[in-house]
């Protein structure tokens, strides 16, 4: 039986699989977030308040795409030893990006919730002649 959070101790095979199947989730991580940054850079539409969040989102999780998960990949599944400055760069970055998604999605929920529940009070009531 295998230690539950060894994975070291799982075959060359399985652990290359793994390797190849989160680096495809990291290119789509990045082609998405890549995408979405585009079309806020092309399309001069959606720049308003509320989209400048998800352009934020979008920025900080294309390089969670772009450095956190490569990075991980090799020290986790083939215990690859970083040296001191690697790993301090990694683990700052990382902290920093996923932080700064969360924060992101908080704001997003916040002002979707300011845009719903501050609505035009004219949209609620009928006019009075």
């Amino acid at each position: 039986m295998l230690p539950t959070n060894d994975t070291n101790a799982l075959p060359l095979n399985i652990r290359i699989t793994l390797a190849f199947l989160m680096s495809l989730l990291a290119f789509a991580i990045m082609l998405g977030n890549a995408v979405v940054i585009l079309a806020f850079v092309v399309d001069k539409n959606l720049r308003h308040r509320s989209n400048f969040f998800f352009l934020n989102l979008a920025i900080s999780d294309f390089f969670v795409g772009v450095i956190s998960i490569p990075l991980y990949i090799p020290h986790t599944l083939f215990d690859w030893k970083f040296g001191d400055e690697i790993c301090a760069f990694w683990l700052i970055v990382d902290y920093l990006l996923c932080t700064a998604s969360v924060y992101n999605i908080v704001l997003i929920s916040f002002d979707r919730y300011q845009s719903v529940s501050n609505a035009p009070v004219r949209c609620l009531k009928p006019e009075k002649n």
